[in-house]
């Protein structure tokens, strides 16, 4: 089973780059990953958590695993020492500083070859006359066993996708903050 990964808005609060911090210390910075190694040039910025306009919880409700810009999953500390062997191979850890403790978002380089997607009920997604990528796709079971996370040209780049096995990890934890959307069976 493959997932698409995306935060709980609606029950958790979301997590935002403090964007003066950034541009000072990463004046180059661009926000688009494209599964592209961004480690040698990485210096921590701060970052904060914000009730979004989405949140319909009550009072502070602080994820164990979020996404920021999309795609890229940003671990708790106590989520990052459950994953970092796990999912490692699958990209780098990027540190983030979030009040005094250490948060790490995880920049996802493996990407699936368009020879392991099914792309024969594709149907192209167009947002606002942009074209998004592809939805109703399939991933093959058999390639997808040496991936634990992985992104897909068929989004352009830009959701992070994972195997059940990162999923069974995530529950057996009782980690907080994703919804998993499933794509195939």
């Amino acid at each position: 089973m493959t997932y698409l990964i995306d935060h709980d808005y609606e029950n958790y609060y979301s997590l935002t780059l403090d964007v003066v911090d950034l541009s000072n210390k990463m004046p180059s910075y661009s926000q688009r990953f494209r599964a592209k190694p961004r480690l040698d040039s990485w210096v921590a910025p701060k970052a904060s958590f914000y009730a979004s306009d989405n949140y319909q919880g009550t009072g502070v409700n602080l994820p164990d695993i979020t996404t920021w810009a999309l795609g890229n999953l940003v671990l708790s500390p106590k989520a990052y020492l459950v994953f970092t062997d796990i999912i490692g191979p699958s990209g780098e850890f990027l540190p983030l500083i979030v009040g005094d403790d250490m948060y790490y978002m995880f920049n996802t380089l493996s990407v699936i070859p368009e020879s392991a997607i099914d792309f024969s009920e594709a149907i192209d997604v167009i947002d606002s006359g942009v074209h998004m990528g592809q939805d109703n796709i399939r991933f093959d079971e058999e390639t997808l066993k040496g991936y634990c996370l992985f992104k897909s040209s068929t989004d352009k780049l830009t959701h992070t996708f994972s195997t059940k096995k990162f999923k069974s990890i995530y529950s057996e934890n009782c980690f907080t903050g994703l919804v998993f959307n499933t794509l195939n069976s």
